[in-house]
């Protein structure tokens, strides 16, 4: 019977097909990130661009790790909800600075911000969703 109960375990902590496209988005992030980071080595001046790429990359990491947290959570629309964000909210951010420094193409500069805030909410909701989890453990 526990042979049971721990196959039934493990076959409930599978990943969901919501989880893959956020993990393909997030090895996406993740290579932008890398790219822009090794332009930022060739270009003189490029502070916006390496912290852009640092953001591209720590966020593309957290990311994953919230996925696999969410693997284990009871509320896992709440932990995707929250990569969800905070993936949307890198990418403005990223785009927004990187189209700027390497195409001087600004077409609305405002999403730097607005992707900055998003990540920034992702992280407080991060917190206030393992609260959740520890309160209801």
């Amino acid at each position: 019977m526990a042979t049971l109960c721990r196959i039934k375990k493990e076959i409930q902590v599978t990943m969901s097909n919501a989880s893959a496209p956020l993990i393909a988005v997030a090895g996406l992030l993740g290579a932008a990130g890398v790219a822009l980071a090794a332009t930022a080595a060739h270009v003189d001046g490029s502070e916006a661009l390496r912290a852009a790429a640092e953001l591209a990359m720590v966020h593309a990491v957290a990311g994953l790790a919230i996925i696999a947290i969410s693997l284990h959570a009871r509320r896992q629309w709440l932990w995707r909800t929250i990569v969800g964000i905070m993936l949307i909210g890198a990418i403005l951010f990223v785009g927004t600075v990187g189209l700027g420094v390497l195409a001087e193409f600004r077409p609305l500069p405002m999403l730097a911000p607005v992707g900055g805030s998003l990540t920034i909410l992702a992280w407080v909701g991060l917190s206030i969703a393992g609260l959740i989890e520890w309160m209801n453990s």
